[in-house]
C-alpha cells in the first residue's frame, strides 16, 4: 500500500495573472459557455446545480429541465444506471472518475460521451463541490468498433490482436488525454522525469519531439509565486517516498498563466521508491469556474440578507434540514445548531403552530409543493410574520427533496396595513383636494368627471361627459390640447400638458392636465384617468423664479467668495469677478491649467493630484492650499467642488467655491500652540488623585497626598482622612460626600485640607462615578486640586473690580452697556454728566434717540439697530446735544460680548468726542481746494519749462551743424560736399524740433500719442548719433550689452527717442567732476512680465532721493531746469510702461525703463 499522496492547494489568485475576473475584456461567462466541453458543477450528494451553455445546445433541453438529476433523462437508458452506480461509489470517497456513456443530442441522435468529474477543495481542504466535463467521443468509438470486427474478420492470431489492442488503447490514450487535457508522467527517485506524455508536453506548451524536462527546466515552467514550494514537495515526495494531489500554475512561452492539477503515486519494490508516476490536468477553466461559483455564493449571501429571505433544503425521508445563515437569523437560532423540524414549530406563534404542522404533515405525506404564511414568537417576546414556499424535487433513485425560500414579510406587513390605512386617507383626500378629477373610456370619451369641474365651468353633467368638455377649453388651447390627447390615445402612454379653461365668471384659469393609462391583463387600455390642477399661482411662480434666477446670478457675481465651474474634462469655462481681481488674472490665464500657476509650490503637486482624482472619480473633491494674490501675498484657501449630473448620472459640469481661510489657519495655529502648553501644564498639575468604593469608602489616595499629608497609608484608608479637613469644614464635607454615594451623581466642593506643618490649604474636590454595564457605580474617583492661590487670587480679583468699577465712573470718555435687544443697562458718571440726567431710569424714560441731533437721528438708528440684528461692530458718527443745548460731534462704537455658544450676552459701548478732529478736516477740506488752484498755475510753468528743455537738445545740434558748415565754407578751398551734408543735418534737426514740439503739445494735452512697432536697438542708436551732435559728449566711453532677438515694442519713436536722449545726457553729465573714469552702460532684456527693460547705467556719484528727482523743477545739476526726468516719465507712464531709478552698489545710478512687447510679436 503506497503511502498516502499529499493533497494540497496553491492560492491561484496572484496580482500578475494575466487572466482576471474583473478584466472586461475576457468575461468568465463567455469562456465557460464557449467551451467546447460540456461543463458543469454539482453539490456533494451529486445534484447537478449548473451546466454550461453548451449542455444545453447539446441537449436541446431547457436549463430547469436538466438541473438536479434531470440530465439523467438524456443518458441512453442501456448506461443510467452503470454511470449512476460508478458516481455512488466515487462521491463518498471524493476522487476523480471518468465514465463512457451515450448521450441524446438535440436530434435524437446519441452520441458517446466521456464523462470526468473531479472534486474541488476550499483552501483548507474541505470537499466543496464538483466540477465536470463530458467530452464527444463517439467517433473513437466507432472507430475501436470497426478495428476489432476487422481484427475478427481477418483471423490474426491472438497476439497480433493483443498488439493491436495495445495501439489501440495507447493511440485512445493519447486521444483521450488530448480530449481531456489530461497528459502523464513518470518522476525517478533521482530527481529526473523519465517520460513525459505528448499531451503533457502539449499542455506546458513544449514541443513533444524533445526529451522530458529536467527538473530545474520544468520549475522554470511554473509560476514564480509556486515554484518554491513546489520545489519543497518534489523534495519531500522522494524523501517520504509519497505521492502528492497538487494545483499549481504555470506560465506558458506566451505568458499565459494556466492552472494544472497534478497527481502522483509511488511506485515501491521492496519497501523502496522505484519511481512515482501520475497525471496532470489543466483545470484552469474548473478554477475560474470556482471562483464564479464562490462569487455568486456570496452574491447570494448578501442578496438574501438584504431581502431577508432565507433558503432551506428538506428531505422528508431523512428528516436531513440545511439551513442558510439567513435563515438562521430570520428563526434566531444559533447558526452552530444542526436545524431539526420540531426548532420550526416551537418557534410558531402559539395560535399558527397548528397550522404549520398540518403543512408539514401534509407535504411529508403528499410529496408536493406547499406555502403559506405565519408568524412566529421569539424569545423577547417579538412577532415576525414569515413567508415560507417551497418546491418538490426528485432524482432519479425517487428520494423527493424539498428546496424553499422563508421571507421575513414583518415590515411587509406593517407597510401593507400603512396603505390600507393611507388608501383611506387617500379616499377623503380626492373628495377635498382642489383639483378636478376625471374617468375616459379607451376612445378617449369622458364617462366621469368629478362635481368640482361643473361647479367650475357650470356645466350639467350631460355636458360634461363625451367630448363636451372641449368647450371650457381656451379657444387658442383647444387645437393643442385635443390633438395630444389624440395623440395619446393612439399611443396608449401618459399624456401631461399645460392649458386654460373658462370658469363660469368667464375668466380663464391655467391648468396641469395629467391622463394616466389603466391596463388589463391583456395589456390593453380599459380605462384613462384624468387630473386637472390649478396652476395659476404655480405660473406667477414660475415668472417669479426667472426673476430670482436673475437676482442668483447678481448675487454669484457680487458674493465675497471666489466661484468658478469647469467642464466635465476639468476645463475652467467661468469664474465670478473675486477670482479676477483676486488673482489680477484674465479668464485665459486661467484656462488650459493656469489657475495651477497661483497655488503655492509646496501646495501644487498634491493640488494636482486630488484634482485628477476628483475629474476621474466623479467624487466631490476638497482640498485646503495656499494661493497668491495678486500683489504676490499666498492666503489660505478651502476648495470644494461637486459635480452636477444629468437624470443619467453622467456629470455635466462641476461647481466650486474657494472660501478664505487663512484668519482661521492661524487661529489654528494658535490654538495648536495653545493645546501645547495645556499639555504642558497639565502634566505639572500639582494635584491629587483618590478612588473609593461603592459605599465612598476611600481605598486608594496617591504618594503625593501621603506627602502632603505626612500620613501613612493604612491612616488614609476607610473614613480616616476626614482627620485632615478644617473643623469648621468636616460636618460639610462629609454629608456632602455622603449624599453624593447616595444619589450617584458627581460631587464638588471646596476645603481645607490640614499639611503635615499643621498649616491649612484650600482644596477644590471633585469626584466622579464610574458605572458598569447596568448603570451599577463599581468606583468613585477623585481629585484633589490645591486653589489657596486661587482663593488669594479670588480675593485680589475682588479688589480689581472694585478698582475697575472706579476707573470707569471716572474715565474721561462715555462709556455705556446694553442687553442683546438694544436695552441701556449700565451708563457710567460722564454719560449722566453730560446728557444732564440723574440717573439710568431717567436717561432710558428721556431715550437716548433724543439727544441725537435730528438730521442724524434716522442714520444713527438704523445703524444701531442693524448692529443688534447681525451682530456686527456698530459704529457711526453723529451730533449729540450737550445738556447745556449745544450739539458736538461724537464717534460712538460698540462691540458685542457673547457666551462659549457664540450668542450675544450684552453690548459694550464708548461715545468719542471728536467735534475737534471734525473741525480740523473741514480746514483741511478747504486747503486742498485753495491748493487745486495753484496747482494750476504751477502746470503752465511745467509745460513753459518742458518746451525750453525739450527744444534744448535739437537747437543745440543745430548750433553745432552751423558751426561746422561755416568752417567748411570758410576752407581754402571751401568742402561744399560736408557743406550740404551740415546743412542738410541743419533741416533734419529742425524737423527734429518741430515733431519734439507737437509731441510735447500732445503729452501735456493729454492727446493719444501715434505709436508704432518698433526696434528697440533702432531708437537707441538714434538716441546715441544725437547725444554725440555734443561735442563735449563724445569722449564719454558708452558699452552695450543687449540681448539679441529682442521684441518689437509699441510705441511713439520720437517721444521715447526723447526719453533716452535725456537718460543718455544725465548718465553722461553725472560722470562729471567724479574721480573714475567716465564710462556708460546699456543694456536691454526680456522680462518676465512680457516687457522689455532698457537700462542707462552710469558711474557716477548717485542720487540723493531717487522719487524726488522725477518731481517737476527739482534738479541735482548747476544750469538743470528740472523738467528732464518729470517729462520722460510722463512720456513711459503714457505708453503703459515705467520708468525708474535706483542707486547701485558700487557708486553711481541706474534708470531703468519699462516699456510693453508689442501685440503683434
Amino acid at each position: 500500500m503506497a503511502p498516502m499522496a499529499r493533497r494540497c492547494t496553491i492560492c491561484t489568485m496572484a496580482k500578475s495573472e494575466h487572466i482576471s475576473l474583473e478584466d472586461p475584456s475576457l468575461s468568465l461567462r463567455q469562456i465557460i459557455d464557449t467551451s467546447p466541453a460540456l461543463l458543469h458543477t454539482a453539490r456533494l450528494d451529486g445534484y447537478l446545480d449548473f451546466l454550461n451553455q453548451t449542455w444545453l445546445n447539446f441537449t436541446g433541453e431547457p436549463l430547469e429541465e436538466l438541473l438536479g438529476w434531470g440530465w439523467t433523462s438524456c443518458i441512453h437508458p442501456e448506461d443510467v444506471e452503470a454511470f449512476l452506480q460508478s458516481m455512488r461509489e466515487s462521491l463518498p470517497r471524493g476522487e476523480p472518475f471518468q465514465q463512457t456513456s451515450r448521450m441524446r443530442t438535440a436530434d435524437g441522435v446519441y452520441r458517446w460521451m466521456l464523462h470526468l468529474k473531479v472534486p474541488v477543495f476550499d483552501r483548507v481542504g474541505n470537499l466543496i463541490k464538483w466540477s465536470g466535463s463530458s467530452i464527444d467521443v463517439d467517433d473513437r468509438k466507432r472507430a475501436e468498433e470497426q478495428l476489432l470486427k476487422t481484427a475478427q474478420e481477418s483471423h490474426v492470431t491472438d497476439h497480433e490482436v493483443l498488439t493491436q489492442e495495445l495501439r489501440r488503447r495507447e493511440a485512445h490514450l493519447a486521444e483521450a488525454q488530448c480530449l481531456g487535457h489530461i497528459g502523464s508522467w513518470v518522476f525517478e527517485p533521482t530527481g529526473a522525469f523519465e517520460y513525459w506524455s505528448d499531451e503533457l508536453f502539449r499542455i506546458y506548451g513544449l514541443d513533444p519531439k524533445r526529451d522530458a524536462p529536467t527538473l530545474d527546466e520544468y520549475l522554470a515552467c511554473v509560476h514564480p509565486h509556486d515554484r518554491e514550494f513546489m520545489a519543497s514537495l518534489i523534495k519531500g515526495m522522494i524523501t517520504e517516498s509519497s505521492g502528492c494531489d497538487v494545483t499549481k500554475r504555470i506560465v506558458l512561452p506566451n505568458g499565459e498563466i494556466r492552472h494544472i492539477r497534478c497527481v502522483g503515486a509511488p511506485v515501491l519494490e521492496n519497501g523502496r521508491l522505484k519511481r512515482i508516476v501520475g497525471n496532470a490536468i489543466d483545470v484552469t477553466e474548473h478554477e475560474l469556474l470556482t471562483r464564479e461559483l464562490r462569487r455568486r455564493e456570496a452574491y447570494l449571501a448578501e442578496a438574501q440578507r438584504l431581502s431577508h429571505t432565507g433558503s432551506f433544503g428538506w428531505n422528508p425521508n431523512t428528516g436531513d434540514i440545511v439551513w442558510s445563515d439567513e435563515t438562521y437569523r430570520i428563526f434566531e437560532y444559533d447558526c452552530a445548531r444542526k436545524p431539526i423540524l420540531d426548532m420550526v414549530v416551537q418557534r410558531a406563534h402559539p395560535q399558527d403552530r397548528g397550522l404549520v404542522q398540518q403543512v408539514i404533515d401534509r407535504a411529508s405525506q403528499t410529496g408536493i409543493d406547499f406555502e403559506h404564511e405565519y408568524r412566529l414568537l421569539l424569545d423577547d417576546g417579538r412577532v415576525k410574520h414569515v413567508y415560507a414556499i417551497a418546491r418538490a424535487f426528485q432524482d432519479a433513485s425517487g428520494n423527493r427533496e424539498f428546496i424553499g425560500a422563508v421571507t421575513d414579510i414583518t415590515e411587509r406587513r406593517a407597510a401593507e396595513e400603512k396603505i390600507r390605512y393611507n388608501e383611506k386617507e387617500l379616499r377623503t383626500l380626492i373628495n377635498v383636494m382642489p383639483a378636478f378629477v376625471g374617468i375616459a373610456a379607451p376612445d378617449g370619451s369622458i364617462e366621469f368627471i368629478s362635481q368640482g369641474f361643473l361647479d367650475y365651468t357650470g356645466f350639467s353633467r350631460e355636458q360634461g361627459i363625451g367630448w363636451g368638455w372641449e368647450a371650457a377649453v381656451h379657444p387658442e388651447d383647444r387645437d393643442r390640447v385635443v390633438a395630444n390627447w389624440r395623440a395619446g390615445l393612439a399611443a396608449g402612454a401618459p399624456i401631461e400638458h399645460e392649458l386654460r379653461c373658462r370658469q363660469t365668471d368667464a375668466t380663464y384659469h391655467w391648468f396641469l392636465c395629467r391622463t394616466h393609462p389603466l391596463h388589463d391583463d391583456a395589456g390593453n387600455v380599459a380605462k384613462w384617468y384624468v387630473t386637472l390642477m390649478n396652476i395659476d399661482a404655480l405660473k406667477e411662480t414660475e415668472s417669479n423664479l426667472q426673476a430670482r434666477e436673475h437676482q442668483l446670478l447678481g448675487i454669484i457675481e457680487t458674493i465675497p467668495s471666489m466661484v468658478w465651474s469647469m467642464s466635465p474634462a476639468g476645463e475652467v469655462n467661468y469664474v465670478n469677478p473675486r477670482v479676477l481681481e483676486y488673482c489680477g488674472a484674465t479668464l485665459e490665464e486661467l484656462t488650459n491649467r493656469g489657475w495651477l500657476g497661483f497655488i503655492h509650490p509646496d501646495d501644487r503637486e498634491e493640488t494636482a493630484k486630488a484634482f485628477v482624482r476628483a475629474i476621474t472619480s466623479g467624487e466631490l473633491h476638497s482640498i485646503i492650499h495656499r494661493v497668491r494674490r495678486a500683489d504676490g501675498e499666498y492666503r489660505w484657501f478651502h476648495s470644494m467642488s461637486e459635480p452636477l449630473r444629468d437624470p443619467q448620472g453622467k456629470i455635466i459640469q462641476w461647481y466650486g467655491i474657494n472660501v478664505d481661510i487663512d484668519e482661521r489657519k492661524r487661529a489654528e495655529e494658535t490654538l495648536r500652540k495653545s493645546e501645547r502648553e495645556l499639555r504642558t501644564l497639565i502634566d505639572i498639575l500639582p494635584a491629587y488623585i483618590e478612588t473609593s468604593l461603592p459605599d465612598g469608602t476611600v481605598d486608594f489616595l496617591s504618594q503625593s497626598w501621603l506627602d502632603y499629608s505626612g500620613q501613612t497609608r493604612e491612616e488614609v484608608t476607610g473614613w480616616d482622612w476626614a482627620r485632615t479637613i478644617h473643623p469648621d469644614d468636616v460636618d460639610r464635607v462629609v454629608a456632602n460626600w455622603q449624599a453624593g454615594v447616595a444619589s450617584g451623581e458627581p460631587v464638588e466642593q471646596e476645603l481645607r485640607c490640614r499639611r503635615a506643618d499643621g498649616v491649612y490649604h484650600w482644596f477644590l474636590n471633585r469626584s466622579l462615578p464610574l458605572r458598569d454595564d447596568e448603570g451599577k457605580i463599581v468606583k468613585w474617583y477623585g481629585i484633589l486640586f490645591d486653589i489657596s492661590s486661587l482663593k488669594e487670587t479670588e480675593h485680589a480679583l475682588q479688589m480689581r473690580e472694585h478698582e475697575l468699577v472706579g476707573i470707569i465712573e471716572t474715565i474721561p470718555s462715555m462709556l455705556w452697556s446694553t442687553s442683546p435687544d438694544g436695552e441701556v443697562t449700565h451708563i457710567n458718571q460722564r454719560v449722566l454728566e453730560y446728557y444732564g440726567a440723574g440717573s439710568l431710569e431717567e436717561f432710558a424714560n428721556r431715550g437716548w434717540k433724543r439727544f441725537i441731533h435730528p438730521d442724524d437721528q434716522e442714520a444713527t438708528a438704523q445703524a444701531f439697530f442693524r448692529a443688534l440684528e447681525t451682530g456686527e461692530s456698530y459704529n457711526a458718527i453723529n451730533r449729540v446735544r450737550r445738556a447745556d443745548g449745544e450739539y458736538r460731534w461724537h464717534q460712538m462704537m460698540a462691540e458685542p460680548l457673547r457666551d462659549p455658544d457664540g450668542r450675544i450676552i450684552q453690548w459694550y459701548g464708548l461715545s468719542v468726542d471728536i467735534d475737534e478732529r471734525k473741525r480740523a478736516e473741514d480746514y483741511l477740506r478747504d486747503t486742498r481746494i485753495k491748493l487745486n488752484a495753484a496747482s494750476k498755475i504751477a502746470t503752465v510753468a511745467e509745460l513753459s519749462a518742458s518746451i525750453a528743455h525739450e527744444l534744448n537738445q535739437p537747437l543745440m545740434a543745430v548750433l553745432g551743424n552751423a558751426q561746422a558748415a561755416k568752417r567748411w565754407l570758410a576752407a581754402n578751398p571751401p568742402d561744399l560736399t560736408e557743406t550740404n551734408a551740415s546743412i542738410e543735418r541743419i533741416l533734419r534737426d529742425i524737423r527734429l524740433a518741430d515733431e519734439t514740439m507737437q509731441h510735447i503739445r500732445a503729452l501735456f494735452k493729454r492727446e493719444s500719442v501715434e505709436k508704432s512697432d518698433e526696434n528697440v536697438l533702432d531708437i537707441i542708436r538714434e538716441a546715441l548719433r544725437f547725444v554725440h551732435e555734443d561735442p563735449n559728449k563724445r569722449e564719454v566711453r558708452i558699452d552695450w550689452s543687449i540681448e539679441g532677438d529682442l521684441p518689437p515694442i509699441c510705441v511713439d519713436r520720437i517721444q521715447i527717442q526723447q526719453v533716452f536722449i535725456n537718460l543718455i545726457s544725465n548718465a553722461i553729465e553725472a560722470t562729471e567732476g567724479s574721480t573714475n573714469t567716465a564710462r556708460i552702460l546699456l543694456r536691454a532684456f526680456v522680462a518676465q512680465e512680457h516687457e522689455v527693460i532698457i537700462q542707462v547705467v552710469d558711474n557716477g556719484t548717485g542720487l540723493e532721493d531717487i522719487e524726488k528727482i522725477f518731481d517737476a523743477f527739482m534738479t541735482t545739476k548747476e544750469k538743470g531746469m528740472g523738467i528732464g526726468l518729470a517729462v520722460s516719465r510722463s512720456i513711459v507712464d503714457a505708453h503703459g510702461g515705467r520708468l525708474w531709478a535706483e542707486n547701485n552698489s558700487d557708486g553711481g545710478a541706474t534708470f531703468n525703463v519699462a516699456l510693453p512687447m508689442s501685440s503683434k510679436r
